[in-house]
C-alpha cells in the first residue's frame, strides 16, 4: 500500500522532505522499519532524521550481504542507490545520517566527506569515491540545504515550525561531568571507563535503549601541534560552511577533524607544496587514498611536509567537520534522576611512530573532569526498547562496551518491579581485569534480577571462548526462552560479533527447533519482522 507523500517540487530541502515523509507515513501507517533478509531489526540512529518508508525497494540493505553482492544488485541503479549499496547497511547514525539519507547526500553533492561511514571502513569510503568518479559531478543533482540539513537533521526549524527537541545534534545542551571512574584494571589491555553527566536544568530525558550524542573537544596538544606547524598565531579568525567567524584555535578544537587528512586535503596540499618532491608525494599518497598516511592526523600530515601551507582559509574550509559521537546511555533516569551515564573504550594506539588517541574516548574517559563541560543530546531510538509487557523475558547479549544499555534495561526492570526473567550473557578478554560491572551484576545475580549469568573470557585459556560458544552451549534453554515469547538483544561490534551471534542464533533454532537451515533461518528472521530479535550495532 503506498500514501501520498510530499512530492520533489515543494519547498523543502530533501532533509526535510524525508523527515516530513516519515512522519506522514507513520501517522497513516506505513512501515518504517527498512529490514533484512538476515532477520536484523535496523535502528533509527541519525539524529532527527526518520527512517525511510519500507516501500522502498532496497535489496542490498543487508549488513549480511558481502559488499561486491550489494552492489551487484544495485547495478543499473541511479547514483544515490549506488552508493547506498556500497555502505554498512546498518543505518546506525555514527555518520550523522541513515545509509539512505547519506548516499542521497552524496550524491546531491552536499556531502563531499566520503569517510563517514565507520563500520564500512576503507572498502566502502574506496568504493564511494570510485562511483563519484566514475559518475562525475556534472550530472550529480545538487542539494540547496546547509550542512545541518545535509546531515540529517533540520536545523531547529521545518519551514519556521519548531522542531519538538528543544535540544538536539544542531544545538546540544552544555552538561557538566559529574565522575569518571575506570571500570577495567590498571593493568588490563582495555582501558573502559563510566562516566556519569549531570543534565542540570536542560529538562533532557531519555528512555533505556535510548542514545547520548556527544560533541568532542579535540586534544589540546594536538591543536597546539597544528598551530605551530602552520606558524599561526591560533588567533586567526576562521569560519566554515557561512558559520561566523572564530579565533583558529577555538575552531581547531571544536569545530574540525584533526584525526584524519582525506584525499582532497592532500590534493589541496600538493597544489600548495613549494618543494617539487613533496607536491609529488602529495599526489601519490592523495592517489592511494592516503596510502601509509591514510590514518595519520593533520599534525603528522604538515610535519611531514612543511612545504605545503595553504592559505588558512582555504586549509580550514577543506578539513573535515568534527562530527558528534553517539554512545549508549547505560542508566535508567528511574534510578538515577537528572544524570545520564555511560561506558567508555577508551581508544589509543600508535601510528607512525607516535601515539595517538580516540577524539571522543580521550575527551569523554581520560581528560574531562568532575564539573568539565561536555555537550551532549539524547538521540532516540525507538527500535531498542524494553518489551512492553513488563513480564516477558529478555535475553541480552552484550560483550565488552556493548554491555551499557544491558546496565540501564537492568536498571530500569529493577526500579519498576518488572517481573519478566532477565538472562544476560557478557564477555570480555580476562575475567580479573576487566569483567565490566562485576559486583553490580553479582548483587543482581543473588537478588535475582538477574534470572541467569553467563560470561565468557577470550584470553582465559588456549581455546578462545565468546558469548557465541556459550549461547550454544546453552542453546536447548536458550530455545526454550524464544519460544516462550523472549525477546532477543544484541549490541556491540557490528563487523565480527553481531554476526557471529546471528549465525549462532541460526544454529541453534536448526539444532533445537529442530529447523531444517531454510526454516531456521525464516524463523530468525521472523524474530526480527515480530520485534523480538533487536540489535544496536556499530
Amino acid at each position: 500500500m503506498s500514501f501520498p507523500l510530499i512530492p520533489d517540487t515543494a519547498p523543502f530541502s530533501a532533509e526535510q522532505r524525508a523527515w516530513l515523509n516519515g512522519f506522514f507515513a507513520g501517522m497513516l501507517g506505513a512501515g518504517q522499519t527498512a529490514g533484512s533478509s538476515a532477520g536484523t531489526a535496523v535502528l533509527d540512529r541519525a539524529g532527527e532524521t526518520p527512517t525511510p518508508p519500507e516501500e522502498e525497494d532496497h535489496p542490498w540493505h543487508d549488513p549480511a550481504l558481502p559488499l561486491d553482492e550489494r552492489l551487484q544488485l544495485a547495478e543499473g541503479k541511479p547514483l544515490a542507490s549506488r552508493l547506498m549499496a556500497a555502505m554498512a547497511q546498518l543505518d546506525c547514525g555514527a555518520c550523522g545520517y541513515l545509509c539512505q539519507t547519506y548516499s542521497a547526500a552524496i550524491a546531491r553533492g552536499e556531502e563531499k566527506d566520503l569517510t563517514r561511514c565507520s563500520p564500512g571502513g576503507s572498502d566502502t569510503a574506496k568504493t564511494l569515491k570510485r562511483l563519484v568518479a566514475i559518475e562525475g559531478t556534472g550530472n550529480r543533482e545538487q542539494g540547496t540545504g546547509d550542512r545541518g540539513q545535509a546531515n540529517g537533521q533540520p536545523n531547529g526549524a521545518l519551514n519556521g515550525h519548531a522542531v519538538a527537541e528543544k535540544y538536539s545534534r544542531s544545538n546540544p545542551f552544555t552538561a557538566r561531568i559529574a565522575s569518571v571512574t575506570r571500570l577495567t584494571h590498571q593493568d588490563a589491555p582495555k582501558d573502559t571507563r563510566h562516566v556519569a553527566i549531570d543534565l542540570l536544568d536542560s529538562g533532557l530525558t531519555y528512555e533505556p535503549g535510548d542514545a547520548l550524542g556527544v560533541c568532542p573537544v579535540n586534544c589540546p596538544d594536538l591543536v597546539r601541534g597544528v598551530i605551530e606547524q602552520l606558524h599561526a598565531t591560533g588567533d586567526e579568525p576562521v569560519g566554515a560552511d557561512g558559520s561566523p567567524l572564530k579565533p583558529l584555535r577555538e575552531a581547531l578544537a571544536t569545530d574540525i577533524a584533526l584525526n584524519r587528512c582525506p584525499t582532497e586535503l592532500l590534493d589541496m596540499l600538493s597544489a600548495a607544496a613549494n618543494d617539487p618532491v613533496e607536491a609529488a608525494q602529495l599526489r601519490e599518497l592523495a592517489a592511494a587514498d592516503g596510502g601509509p598516511l591514510a590514518g595519520a592526523d593533520l599534525c603528522e600530515v604538515l610535519e611531514r611536509f612543511p612545504s605545503a601551507r595553504p592559505p588558512l582559509a582555504e586549509l580550514t574550509a577543506a578539513l573535515p567537520r568534527l562530527a558528534p559521537r553517539l554512545y549508549s546511555i547505560s542508566s535508567s533516569l528511574k534510578r538515577h534522576p537528572g544524570q545520564v551515564h555511560l561506558t567508555v573504550g577508551v581508544v589509543r594506539f600508535e601510528s607512525a611512530g607516535r601515539w595517538r588517541n580516540g577524539v571522543a574516548s580521550h575527551f569523554l574517559g581520560v581528560r574531562s573532569n568532575a564539573c568539565d563541560p561536555v555537550r551532549v543530546f539524547v538521540h532516540q531510538s525507538p527500535k531498542f526498547r524494553l518489551p512492553p509487557d513488563p513480564n516477558t523475558p529478555i535475553i541480552m547479549v552484550g560483550p565488552g562496551t556493548g554491555i551499557a544499555p544491558f546496565i540501564a534495561f537492568l536498571q530500569e526492570r529493577e526500579a519498576t518491579g518488572a517481573k519478566g526473567r532477565n538472562w544476560l550473557l557478557f564477555g570480555n578478554q580476562y575475567l580479573e581485569m576487566d569483567f565490566l560491572y562485576r559486583e553490580q551484576l553479582d548483587r543482581w545475580a543473588d537478588g535475582r534480577l538477574i534470572t541467569r549469568l553467563d560470561v565468557a573470557f577470550s584470553r582465559d585459556s588456549t581455546d578462545k571462548v565468546y558469548v557465541q560458544h556459550r549461547m550454544l552451549q546453552n542453546g536447548a534453554e536458550l530455545w526454550s526462552w524464544l519460544e516462550g515469547g523472549a525477546f532477543f538483544y544484541v549490541c556491540g561490534d557490528a563487523k565480527r560479533m553481531a554476526p557471529d551471534v546471528d549465525a549462532a542464533l541460526v544454529e541453534i533454532a536448526r539444532d533445537h527447533g529442530p529447523l531444517s537451515p531454510a526454516d531456521a533461518k525464516a524463523y530468525v528472521a521472523k524474530l526480527a519482522k515480530d520485534k523480538r530479535y533487536l540489535r544496536d550495532v556499530y
